[in-house]
């Protein structure tokens, strides 16, 4: 593959674009949006689209601004030359922009280009749509034997990348689906957006991910893949157990991962943080798990008690002898019909000597994970202590 100046990147956002695009500014300290669905990155340093959970493509930038169809063809035509390619290599298009495009015209025309400098490569079109999946690329191999462009409509206009990485489907699927402790009845953090949640929490390398609400022990599991220590502690016993049969499977299925420490059963709001340097990433404790839809008055009875459980989990943080470097927290929200109820919670853990990260371009308002046909959302916040 050729080597590519790596500073300009781009990112394929996935469905929650601001959540997303937070994690890439948490990460990279700056993020700009290009496109309703692409966002522009300047680092040093080539993306591990493994360790990011709202991206759903990376891809190299080779130029912005681009005239019109017939340069990005020339373009696309001169980087496949330059990669001297045997005949099996394949080329991939896709396209991400509101306008139509024909992508088979486009290739046809860069194939008749190319087979004038005796090159032959395969072309590889989306089956739907105009963006090729990962299932595409991975059976293509368009990112370790070929190459996958990607045609742009920004607010510039063309622009145009080549991908260096995607999503691996296969391991989300396994990571979330085929543990061994699956408990619905207390919900369960989806991999990606744990990721999400570690990465707004901007660890140092040595830190310990600690999550003192873990459930069945996902977050953890994403921490250990993302190469950071993590020691998870739940009030329930069964939990408990169920977290220690999910990271012993965990550590039998993928072996390039950090060690996980499962605690005893404890309570958060009186736990004693003793780790050198830590992060508190963790899904709060949402509630009642609605299986059918609940009225306001059942979404209201629960929030006093909910109020208070954060309250006095802040609280004890405060008072720990080593305090987190930061807090990044879910706490739930609920959709009824078209009104949103929430914890509003926010001014009072300010008040208790706390600060809310920002994200430059992204509003707190925009940080929000729900899925349609759920009751229950996930409100999320990163805080730092003043």
């Amino acid at each position: 593959m050729r080597v590519y100046n790596v500073n300009m990147q781009i990112f394929v956002l996935g469905r929650e674009r601001y959540l997303c695009l937070a994690e890439l500014i948490a990460k990279y300290g700056d993020a700009k949006l290009i496109s309703d669905e692409i966002a522009l990155v300047d680092t040093k340093t080539q993306a591990d689209i493994s360790k990011l959970g709202g991206s759903i493509k990376v891809a190299n930038l080779i130029k912005q601004s681009i005239r019109g169809l017939k340069d990005i063809e020339h373009i696309i035509a001169e980087e496949i030359v330059k990669e001297n390619p045997s005949s099996k290599f394949n080329f991939g298009l896709s396209y991400y922009g509101s306008g139509k495009l024909n992508l088979s015209a486009i290739g046809v025309r860069i194939k008749k280009s190319l087979q004038k400098q005796q090159i032959k490569p395969r072309l590889v079109l989306p089956n739907n749509g105009t963006e090729l999946n990962a299932a595409s690329i991975k059976h293509n191999k368009l990112t370790t034997k070929g190459a996958e462009f990607i045609i742009i409509q920004a607010s510039n206009g063309l622009a145009l990348a080549r991908t260096t990485g995607y999503q691996d489907i296969d391991s989300y699927s396994k990571r979330d689906y085929e543990k061994p402790c699956r408990d619905r009845k207390v919900g369960m953090l989806p991999p990606k957006l744990s990721q999400i949640m570690i990465n707004f929490s901007e660890p140092e390398p040595d830190d310990t991910i600690v999550d003192p609400f873990c459930g069945s022990g996902g977050l953890l599991m994403e921490a250990s893949l993302m190469g950071y220590k993590s020691a998870g502690s739940d009030l329930s016993e069964e939990m408990i157990q169920c977290s220690k049969t999910n990271s012993e499977w965990f550590a039998e299925n993928f072996k390039d991962s950090k060690p996980i420490q499962i605690e005893e059963a404890q309570d958060a709001t009186i736990k004693k943080y003793n780790y050198d340097s830590y992060s508190v990433v963790t899904e709060g404790f949402l509630g009642q798990n609605f299986l059918s839809r609940p009225t306001k008055h059942l979404i209201k009875e629960q929030l006093p008690a909910l109020k208070g459980l954060y309250l006095k989990f802040f609280n004890n943080l405060l008072e720990q002898s080593t305090q987190p470097n930061s807090i990044c927290v879910c706490m739930p929200f609920w959709k009824f019909n078209d009104e949103t109820v929430e914890l509003n919670l926010i001014d009072e853990i300010t008040n208790l000597g706390y600060t809310i990260s920002k994200f430059k371009s992204v509003r707190q308002s925009d940080l929000y994970y729900y899925r349609e046909g759920q009751f229950t959302g996930r409100q999320i916040i990163v805080f730092r202590i003043n």
